[in-house]
């Protein structure tokens, strides 16, 4: 099934600073705010450096779809240095969601993809796929829920077309893409 990013739920950061599109939450009834979800997929633009929302119980990936990348400072003790990590473009981050960070900008806004899942509860496999014009994919999708997000041009399903910042979501089970240009790139989420 295809979810376009017109249907993505927009609402405040928990911390009030930005804006995140919510692509899927689950329980469907769960919320941001409350926190009362196994997990959720969203991605928002960082427009300045601030500081991240603290989300207790909860396990975070940060992927930087678009931009030159950020930096992650990371409190782990109060009172201790901060321990800084440099994300580049494309390249999954794993990190609790219950330590204090505050993010840079290296050059610019950024957009990035989140993916939050209740710690010891739920594991999330991320993976980045660039094709070549017309090239297939055959995604074996092993989660009991899995999505797949186009990160930069279109690529082709057998439910139509999924365009830039579009997602497609589907249970466990093989799935082909087709590229529609080079350098179409997915970001692939199976949560168990």
């Amino acid at each position: 099934m295809i979810i376009e990013k017109k249907n993505y739920k927009r609402s405040n950061w928990k911390n009030g600073l930005g804006f995140t599109n919510e692509i899927a939450i689950y329980p469907a009834d769960a919320s941001l705010a409350r926190g009362d979800f196994l997990w959720r997929l969203s991605s928002a633009r960082i427009e300045k450096a601030s500081p991240f929302s603290l989300f207790p119980a909860h396990d975070r990936t940060l992927v930087v779809l678009q931009g030159a990348g950020i930096r992650l400072l990371h409190t782990f003790e109060e009172g201790e240095e901060s321990e800084t990590v440099s994300l580049p473009l494309l390249e999954p981050y794993d990190f609790p969601g219950d330590v204090p960070s505050r993010c840079e900008l290296v050059q610019g806004p950024i957009t990035d993809f989140s993916i939050f899942t209740k710690t010891g509860e739920i594991n999330a496999n991320t993976v980045i796929q660039t094709l070549d014009a017309d090239e297939e994919f055959l995604w074996s999708a092993e989660g009991k829920w899995n999505y797949a997000f186009a990160v930069q041009h279109a690529v082709q399903t057998e439910s139509g077309t999924l365009v830039e910042g579009d997602s497609y979501s589907c249970s466990s089970g093989e799935v082909t893409f087709t590229a529609s240009e080079d350098g179409a790139t997915l970001l692939l989420v199976s949560l168990y």
